[in-house]
C-alpha cells in the first residue's frame, strides 16, 4: 500500500462536488493489482461454478468472503474510507465490494435510478477501477458532469430525455484509466460505458452515509435485500 496520507485534496473535493466524480490516479500498487486479479478470477469462478465465463453473458458477484480477503478489506482501507468520509460525513457504511466480467455497453443510468425517492434522502459514492487499460472506446466510464445535482421534476425530465438518445450520441465526458487508477463518483450521476470488449474486468467499492431517518434506513435495507 502507498505511504502517502489518504484523502482528497481541496481541488479534488471541489471537482467532485461540482461535477460528481474525481480521478484518483495510481491508488492501487502493482503488487495489489496482482492480488486483485487473482481474487477477481477466483471469486467469480466460485460464484459461477457451473458457468465458466465464455464472453456471451456478463457475470457479477460480491467480493466479501474467505476467497477474497483483499477485496473484503477495501472498505476499511484508509485510501477508500477517508475520502468517503470527506464526501459523505464521518458516519459512513461500507456497502461492499464487487467484481464483474462485463459484456457489451452499459447504457446511461444513475445508480440511484431504481430508488428514485432516495435522491433527496440518502447519499452514496462508488469507487470504480478496471484491471485493464480503459479508454473512451474500450469501456472507460463516461459521465454527464453535474447531473448528480438534478432534483425533482428536472431529474425526471432529464432521465426521460436521455433515454431517447442513442448512448453513443450523448455528449458525456469519458475518464480513461490505467490499471491502478480509481474513479470515485456520486451514485446519483448519470454514467455509461461504451465499446469495451467482452470480458473486461471492472471492480467497485461502495459507501453510503449512515441514514438518520426511518425512510433512509428502509431504503438501505431494501438495497441490502437485493
Amino acid at each position: 500500500m502507498k505511504d502517502a496520507a489518504p484523502g482528497l485534496d481541496e481541488g479534488q473535493r471541489h471537482f467532485f462536488t461540482t461535477f460528481g466524480y474525481a480521478l484518483l490516479p495510481g491508488l492501487l500498487t502493482a503488487a495489489e493489482l496482482q492480488l486483485v486479479e487473482r481474487e477477481h478470477r477466483e471469486g467469480l469462478a466460485a460464484a459461477f461454478p457451473e458457468e465458466p465465463f465464455d464472453g456471451s453473458i456478463g457475470q457479477w458477484t460480491r467480493m466479501a468472503n474467505e476467497r477474497t480477503p483483499f477485496f473484503a478489506a477495501l472498505p476499511e482501507d484508509p485510501r477508500f474510507l477517508t475520502p468517503a468520509q470527506q464526501l459523505l460525513g464521518a458516519d459512513v457504511l461500507g456497502n461492499g465490494t464487487d467484481a464483474h466480467f462485463s459484456v457489451g455497453d452499459t447504457e446511461w443510468h444513475s445508480d440511484s435510478g431504481w430508488q428514485s425517492e432516495s435522491v433527496d434522502v440518502q447519499a452514496g459514492i462508488k469507487y470504480h477501477f478496471h484491471l485493464d487499460v480503459a479508454t473512451a472506446t474500450t469501456g472507460a466510464l463516461r459521465f454527464m458532469p453535474g447531473s448528480h445535482l438534478l432534483r425533482g421534476s428536472q431529474r425526471q425530465a432529464f432521465a426521460a430525455a436521455i433515454a431517447k438518445v442513442p448512448a453513443a450520441a450523448v455528449p458525456g465526458h469519458s475518464v480513461p484509466t490505467q490499471p491502478g487508477d480509481v474513479v470515485v463518483f456520486d451514485i446519483r450521476i448519470w454514467h455509461a460505458s461504451l465499446g469495451g470488449r467482452p470480458g473486461r474486468r471492472p471492480c467497485n467499492v461502495e459507501y453510503f452515509r449512515n441514514p438518520d431517518s426511518p425512510q433512509g434506513i428502509e431504503l438501505l435495507r431494501e438495497l441490502g435485500r437485493l
